[in-house]
């Protein structure tokens, strides 16, 4: 296996509200990430924001945990009241239906700074936040009045602004340091040996829900059923699965090598090629596929989710 560090550096929160909750899937649960490594979580369930890695439990205090649980009981109320007006605006009486957001800042290995928050509805996206004019843009016309009312209110434009360009970048960089040691660790695999000069292709697919999955190397179009060799599947620790797929090859003979990846979150399965940076690694999420015929940053119905503890203000969608 092949891995090269990320270009970029980020910290991500993801939330996710459900109007029909049921065991296993509460009807609000957070995450959230640093570069992709999982540190943070809560749901309405146990109603505690509670560690995931043991570098953020080390370092911060139980004020820090107190914080984090009391934004999320608010953010537990805020999602609830957001299910229902979007509901009535999409003019739904029941069913299963998701309200989601995406937010965080990354800073790029250049140097430069960039930040993205995003509401989706239903697995389509709803709505969003544009860091080059500071304002939001509605992705449907159901959104057009959340997006006048949140473009109203100047005093949260500026704090949507600050928070990406300071406060979000200071988390980051102080996240960075408590987790420097362990995460440097995961980073960074020294690749292992393979006989007479053969190269190993390495596909890694995360970010799935329900469990069962396949995962083949391809050559030239062709499978490579038996010559594919899979690790287990793995729990990624927000009720979702990862695994990886290799291939030994012989880069004389050359050819055309793709991974192709079946879930039924899929519409059809995905061909994925080589890229040019990397071409012993190919990495893709799942869960931010959707099953509707186009991207969307989720997949329809899944349990991965997220939160953004760190913002302060909450937004209502009317």
């Amino acid at each position: 296996m092949i891995l090269m560090a990320p270009p970029t550096h980020s910290l991500r929160y993801f939330h996710t509200a459900v109007s029909d909750p049921e065991p296993g899937l509460p009807a609000y649960v957070s995450v959230g990430y640093l570069d992709d490594n999982l540190f943070v979580e809560c749901d309405s369930d146990s109603g505690r924001y509670k560690p995931r890695a043991q570098w953020i439990k080390d370092n911060v205090g139980a004020d820090y945990w107190e914080r984090g649980t009391k934004r999320g009981i608010a953010q537990v109320q805020a999602f609830g009241i957001g299910m229902r007006i979007l509901m009535e605006r999409y003019n739904q009486t029941g069913g299963f239906h998701t309200l989601q957001r995406r937010s965080g800042c990354e800073i790029r290995e250049d140097g430069s700074i960039g930040g993205s928050r995003q509401l989706a509805y239903d697995g389509d996206d709803f709505i969003s936040f544009d860091m080059n004019t500071y304002t939001w843009v509605a992705a449907v016309k159901e959104a057009e009045i959340t997006q006048r009312r949140w473009n109203e209110d100047t005093a949260d434009l500026q704090y949507r602004k600050q928070y990406t360009e300071k406060g979000c970048i200071e988390w980051l960089r102080k996240y960075q340091q408590y987790g420097k040691e362990a995460l440097q660790g995961r980073a960074r695999t020294s690749p292992p040996a393979t006989p007479d000069g053969l190269t190993r292709l390495s596909c890694r697919v995360y970010g799935f829900y329900p469990r069962d999955i396949a995962v083949t190397w391809m050559k030239n179009g062709e499978m490579r059923e038996q010559e594919t060799q899979r690790g287990d599947i793995l729990p990624s620790g927000d009720g979702t699965y990862q695994i990886q797929a290799t291939l030994e090859i012989d880069p004389k003979e050359g050819g055309r090598y793709s991974c192709l990846v079946d879930h039924n979150s899929l519409t059809k399965p995905l061909n994925l090629r080589r890229g040019k940076n990397n071409p012993c690694l190919v990495s893709t999420r799942i869960s931010e596929l959707s099953a509707c015929k186009k991207l969307s940053f989720f997949a329809v119905k899944t349990r991965f989710t997220a939160l953004t503890w760190t913002l302060t203000g909450v937004l209502p969608l009317t």
